[in-house]
């Protein structure tokens, strides 16, 4: 439920500008907040989801640890709840984090990502009848431009939504490869999708969790993605606070 606060819910609304969508493995930088305020808190579906205010670097940041996958069977609503909220709360920008299987030959294990366009395979259609330019072109050129001054290493590449919850088999890494995709994963295309609807801007970055290959008998489980995470961590975290400091 939302915190009855209504100084905290008027700080958040009026405020907050940048908001973050944290995806798995990446929950620990909701610990970078400061004045830390919980707003809201769903422990129901596969993960436990929380919206926090606080700020970083003197800037009034929403923390939305968590979400709903569409694999889940729920409502298109809930799907796109951060979204939602993040329109009601004011973010005029907001980085959308995910774990990602790498295709890719020259990605690693706890690399960074820059979703520069998509493939969209979820059966789910978000309800939009219009095109939109989804990856800002200026934003992308400096993000890519922080990292380089902050000797970050971010690839950039195309990200392709699948509904899951399975890990890919080795015919879908085959196909991805021939479309040139660069990474998949389970979630963030309906979040940049509606988010640009609603005129909120967007960045979108992948933690390459494990490696998808043809050649590979490797079985991927949830703990895997959450030690990439883990490892990608530093990288992400300085990226995330080089934007919030830069937008």
């Amino acid at each position: 439920m939302f915190s009855n606060s209504l100084f905290y819910y008027l700080f958040s609304v009026r405020m907050a500008k940048i908001g973050i969508i944290l995806g798995s493995g990446f929950n620990n930088f909701s610990n970078e907040l400061k004045n830390a305020n919980l707003i809201y808190e769903d422990k129901s579906g596969t993960h436990h989801k929380k919206i926090l205010s606080g700020s970083i670097h003197n800037k009034n940041i929403i923390i939305f640890d968590g979400r709903h996958h569409i694999y889940e069977r729920v409502s298109s609503k809930k799907i796109l709840f951060n979204i939602d909220k993040a329109k009601e709360f004011g973010i005029e920008l907001l980085i959308i984090t995910n774990a990602a299987g790498g295709i890719n030959n020259k990605f690693s294990v706890s690399d960074l990502m820059l979703i520069t366009s998509h493939l969209n395979l979820f059966y789910r259609r978000i309800p939009i009848k219009r095109n939109l330019e989804y990856f800002d072109k200026e934003i992308i050129s400096k993000v890519k431009s922080l990292s380089k001054k902050n000797k970050i290493k971010l690839h950039t590449g195309v990200y392709c939504a699948t509904s899951g919850p399975m890990y890919e088999t080795k015919a879908e890494i085959n196909f991805f490869k021939l479309l040139g995709v660069d990474a998949a994963g389970m979630s963030t295309i309906p979040e940049i999708i509606y988010a640009n609807k609603l005129g909120i801007k967007t960045i979108a970055i992948s933690c390459i969790t494990n490696l998808l290959s043809p050649e590979s008998n490797g079985i991927t489980i949830h703990d895997d993605v959450l030690n990439a995470g883990e490892k990608a961590y530093p990288s992400f975290s300085k990226l995330t606070k080089a934007i919030i400091s830069e937008f």
